[in-house]
């Protein structure tokens, strides 16, 4: 093995712990190379794609593009986990998105399910709005 494919084994596994530490969030390839800058590692945001590509195409990961003006959003995927159970919240203010698990949604889309006989594509519906931390900042100015 030559010295740049061992080098970019190691960025695509500080990626790949930087997603999995993080597995709760959905992360931008900003934020994985902030992060792997304060780490001591600087990595292009190009190269950061190219190993998110490759990363999806391995189903280790999952990508999110919730709208045409945001940048896409990446969540480790791994083994068992699974992100078609829920919807997502869509911070308008801070672009953060957030899962939704809520029992009352389920109610809901059982119902519509049921009754209406339209099945709601978990993944890809997501709900805008301004998150608790954008609100309580706005309350305080």
């Amino acid at each position: 093995m030559n010295q740049s494919s061992g080098y970019k084994t190691k960025q695509r596994q500080a990626i790949l712990d930087y997603l999995m530490d993080n597995r709760d969030e959905h992360v931008t390839a900003a934020s994985i190379s902030e992060h792997l800058e304060q780490n001591g590692s600087r990595v292009g945001t190009t190269t950061i794609y190219r190993h998110l590509d490759k990363l999806l195409e391995q189903g280790l990961v999952r990508k999110y593009t919730v709208d045409g003006t945001t940048s896409a959003c990446f969540q480790f995927a791994g083994k068992g986990e699974n992100c078609r159970e829920h919807f997502h919240l869509k911070c308008e203010k801070c672009g953060k998105l957030i899962h939704l698990s809520c029992s009352r949604v389920d109610t809901l889309c059982s119902h519509i399910c049921e009754e209406h006989g339209f099945d709601i594509d978990y993944f890809r519906t997501v709900f805008y709005g301004v998150c608790k931390e954008c609100r309580e900042a706005e309350e305080l100015n």
